[in-house]
């Protein structure tokens, strides 16, 4: 238990140190050419052009699970896929609760297996605000306005577009799901972190949160609360309560800029992560699914296009049949070439006399000229016998 709890210090700090290599960075480009565009703050992405370094990414809390021996990997669907894994992650990045298609299928998902864990991160919180605050006290002074305004500009993003507003709002669909119930109810900051997610009754008093609208879970998912900031619990262990022995959780977090790239540079929220973690199984592998802002899409097959020949596009025949196909082609050069293959034809002694009369014979039978062969014969014959002639008298 010693050399895996020094093991996983030693995965948090080098993650911690790749975090600040990869953001440190970030000040320089926020003025950049565009400045409405430069800084990266695309939300709940793995990968991409944008989405792997972005703030607001996570890339980082995968890598977190891949420190564990995990396979990670990502999808923008819910198929049947999903069953492969007993864990799925998903940061929805939508102005929706989860569509009833999509909670179902997950439920099921849930039910179908043992000890299988939703990681569901509502609210999509934001670092963005953090991180231009901590950035303005170390940019030069003729910078400072533009960093203000930038803060400005979020604040404002926030309150137009606020947690509450969207999900509640008459043209934004309902604020309720059979997960969670959305209230318009402005929290706050809150401060000190602490739960039975935390081992051994451990805190963090300095740690404060800022929570923007109110979110509860449902009564009949039989919510266990796991971490409180102050009096507020923000993850919750939720059950479903049809499901029998299957031992499987959803796990509901209420504040997820703990998880988002920027935030897992504090040791702290590293060790929040790592907490989730360790409730998770990861041996089958993890799934982050990834949404944008019209939700995800479920689909009853894993295959996109129903055609007859669609079996050909999915793996692993979409990396094998290509090759079959070029080395058939190979073959068919080789074996069928246009001008059909060379003939084989054996050498004959140019030295044997036999052959040169079997291939006068051959020519004259060819010209179909009977008397005309005759007439080469008796030629030959006479040139023969005249030969014999001049030597004897000789």
């Amino acid at each position: 238990m010693k050399s895996q709890g020094c093991r996983m210090c030693k995965l948090n700090q080098a993650l911690r140190r790749k975090i600040i290599l990869a953001l440190i960075f970030s000040p320089i480009f926020v003025l950049g050419c565009d400045e409405s565009n430069s800084l990266n703050t695309e939300y709940g992405a793995i990968s991409g052009v944008r989405g792997g370094d972005s703030l607001n990414g996570t890339r980082y809390f995968s890598e977190m699970f891949a420190a564990q021996g995990a396979v990670v990997k990502r999808s923008s669907v819910i198929n049947p896929k999903i069953d492969q894994y007993n864990t799925l992650v998903w940061f929805p990045d939508s102005d929706a609760v989860p569509s009833a298609q999509a909670i179902s299928r997950l439920s099921d998902w849930m039910d179908s297996g043992y000890q299988r864990t939703l990681i569901y991160v509502a609210g999509g919180s934001r670092t963005t605000e953090d991180y231009l605050r901590t950035a303005i006290e170390k940019v030069p002074v003729d910078q400072k306005e533009e960093y203000l305004r930038r803060i400005s500009e979020e604040i404002i993003s926030d309150y137009n577009n606020d947690f509450g507003s969207r999900w509640i709002g008459v043209n934004f669909g309902p604020s309720t799901c059979d997960w969670f119930d959305v209230a318009d109810k402005r929290i706050g900051k809150k401060k000190a972190v602490s739960g039975l997610l935390l081992a051994e009754e451990k805190t963090y008093p300095e740690m404060e949160l800022d929570f923007s609208y109110d979110l509860t879970p449902r009564k009949e998912w039989q919510p266990k609360e796991l971490l409180f900031a102050a009096d507020k619990p923000f993850i919750f262990s939720m059950s479903d309560p049809s499901a029998r022995n299957s031992e499987s959780e959803l796990i509901l977090v209420t504040q997820g800029s703990i998880l988002l790239n920027y935030s897992l540079i504090d040791e702290d929220k590293q060790d929040l992560a790592a907490a989730l973690i360790r409730r998770c199984d990861t041996s089958q592998g993890v799934l982050f699914l990834e949404s944008g802002s019209d939700g995800i899409e479920v689909r009853e097959s894993s295959i996109s296009n129903h055609s007859q020949w669609s079996w050909i596009t999915q793996p692993p025949l979409c990396y094998i049949v290509p090759h079959v196909l070029f080395l058939g082609v190979i073959f068919c050069f080789v074996y069928f070439p246009i001008f059909g293959r060379p003939k084989r034809i054996t050498q004959r002694s140019t030295s044997t006399f036999r052959n040169h009369i079997s291939a006068t014979a051959e020519l004259l039978a060819r010209s179909n000229q009977p008397n005309r062969a005759i007439n080469k014969i008796r030629d030959y014959q006479r040139a023969v016998s005249g030969d014999t002639n001049r030597n004897k008298s000789d």
